[in-house]
Formats: structure tokens, C-alpha cells, sequence
């Protein structure tokens, strides 16, 4: 089972992105279980994935690199032993560090191959550069590929911050432009090795 957590910002585009993903799996012939994690009581997103005929699994009001950290592991085990996925893909709340749910699977499933998908929002990163910026390279340093999503909308300032800024903080770390709601760039960006479809 290859696993992606999709890590980023609330709403950085994590779930359109996710959408892409999972698409280009389904085209490939592969079986896709998503698992969502909202922080709420209403799993919006959830909703919307099953209703486009994808199969997703919700874990609410906790973080599961956290609090729900129990939950998630039992739900790993219980994916693997009934559904047998050959994709799941892990959309943590926009809060959470993906880095901390890597080390909750790890041990959890058997060969499992984990990567983290970094989500860039360019057309809020100065704003949210200026005001969580700590945070925001927590929860992206460790990722195995990065995605500057919203590149039809963001300017060509923006794109550049947030492209300088992560090849600052992750060097080597491919990166990628993409926008989620018109598809530009997602064909480059899964051509990275972390996604295999064969």
C-alpha cells in the first residue's frame, strides 16, 4: 500500500488536490481509499469526495497527529486488513505537522511506502508568511515534494516568494506549480517518483 499524506495551511487547496490525485490513480487502474480528517462536526469535504464515487473514511473533532493519534493507528489497521487499498491518500486538518502522522503510521501497516505532499497556498503566502511563519515551515520542511498551488490566480510576485522561500527551507525538495482548479501543472507534478501507478 503506498500512502500520501497531503499536507498544508486551511485552505491551501488540499482537498481539490487531493481530487487530482486520486483521479489519476483510478485512470491508472489502482483502488483509492481517502482518509479525511476534520476538525469539525460537519465533514464537508468528506461528502463532496464520496460524491464523486471515491471511497472516504473520516476521523472528526481531533487531530490525528494528535489527540486522535490511537484512532488513526486502529484505522490504518482496519484499511489495510478490509479494503486493501494500493493508494491511500491521508488529508490531514490544516493544522496539523504531516511529519507527526508519518511516525503514527510508520509501524502501524505493513511495507507501507509514506511521502508528504507539501500544499503551498501562493495566493495567501506573503499574508500567511508574515503571520505564521514558524508554523508554516513546520508543517512543510519535511515534505517529500511540494506543490505551489493557485498559480492562476496568485501573481507572479507571490509565486516567486513562495517558490525562493521553499527552496530556502527544503532544498532538493522538487517543486512544483499547480493549480488545482484548472489542473495546470498537476500532469509534471505527478510525474515525481513518489507516485508509482505501476
Amino acid at each position: 500500500m503506498l500512502i500520501h499524506i497531503i499536507g498544508g495551511f486551511l485552505g491551501s487547496g488540499k482537498t481539490t488536490l487531493l481530487m487530482q490525485i486520486a483521479k489519476w490513480y483510478i485512470d491508472h487502474k489502482k483502488t483509492v481509499v481517502i482518509l479525511e480528517n476534520e476538525s469539525g462536526e460537519i465533514g464537508v469535504d468528506a461528502t463532496t469526495i464520496n460524491s464523486n464515487g471515491l471511497n472516504a473514511i473520516e476521523l472528526k473533532n481531533g487531530c490525528i497527529c494528535c489527540s486522535l493519534s490511537g484512532t488513526l493507528q486502529s484505522t490504518l489497521r482496519s484499511i489495510e486488513k478490509e479494503l486493501h487499498p494500493d493508494i491511500l491518500i491521508i488529508e490531514p486538518t490544516g493544522l496539523a505537522l504531516p511529519h507527526k502522522v508519518t511516525g503514527i503510521i510508520r509501524g502501524t501497516v505493513n511495507d507501507e511506502k509514506v511521502s508528504i505532499i507539501g500544499i503551498c497556498d501562493a495566493q495567501r503566502f506573503l499574508t500567511l508568511k508574515e503571520r505564521k511563519e514558524d508554523f508554516i515551515r513546520m508543517q512543510l520542511a519535511k515534505s517529500d515534494v511540494l506543490w505551489i498551488n493557485k498559480v492562476d490566480v496568485a501573481s507572479f510576485e507571490e509565486v516567486f516568494e513562495a517558490s525562493s522561500w521553499l527552496r530556502k527551507i527544503c532544498p532538493g525538495t522538487p517543486l512544483y506549480m499547480v493549480s488545482g482548479k484548472t489542473g495546470e501543472g498537476i500532469n509534471d507534478a505527478l510525474s515525481s517518483p513518489i507516485f508509482c501507478p505501476d
